[in-house]
């Protein structure tokens, strides 16, 4: 495997990298996220905020997401309070075609990690998978955090893998393909 470049990131945009049509973001300002070797992810408008309940998540059973997860639109004109210790999961603005001879990881801006947002790394994305990206975000500082509507919160490092996989993402059993809202965990299918 090796990294893609900013100049292999820009041609896979003008191949089909981002469905423009389906992401709340513009060609040109996708262009100007691109970073030596990443590619900037912005806040998408919708949020899942986490709910009380006595109830447990049995992880890798159904359960009734609505229990657990309330979700929100952010106000663009207000963003996202995040207090200490507050966690949510967001969404990318982008929504994404990954090629099937590529993947890519998710990490956090340096300058998100430097007011102590975290992105709790749930962020391998396979070849193959088409959607907006789930992000799993805390605040993990001292101090009450606004995250505005497209910031850039997370980057995206994409890697040519060896060969095209047998069955991309898009041929196995998989349960976030399409999705353009923040998804919390789904029941594991074998």
């Amino acid at each position: 495997m090796s990294v893609i470049c900013d100049s292999g990131i820009l041609r896979m945009i003008d191949d089909g990298l981002v469905d423009f049509k389906r992401s709340e973001i513009d060609p040109l300002t996708l262009r100007l996220q691109v970073n030596p070797n990443t590619m900037d992810l912005s806040l998408g408008k919708f949020v899942r905020w986490p709910k009380y309940s006595e109830n447990p998540v049995i992880f890798g059973k159904s359960y009734d997401a609505e229990e657990f997860w309330e979700l929100r639109r952010i106000d663009p004109e207000v963003g996202i309070l995040l207090e200490p210790g507050d966690i949510f999961l967001g969404c990318s603005r982008e929504f994404l075609r990954i090629p099937k001879d590529v993947c890519g990881q998710v990490f956090t801006k340096s300058s998100l990690g430097r007011v102590f947002i975290n992105h709790m790394m749930a962020g391998v994305i396979d070849a193959g998978f088409e959607g907006t990206i789930t992000l799993e975000l805390k605040n993990e500082g001292k101090h009450t955090i606004i995250l505005p509507y497209g910031a850039r919160v997370v980057q995206i490092q994409f890697n040519r893998l060896e060969a095209i996989p047998e069955k991309d993402y898009s041929q196995r059993i998989n349960r976030y393909q399409g999705q353009i809202q923040p998804e919390p965990a789904r029941e594991e299918r074998l």
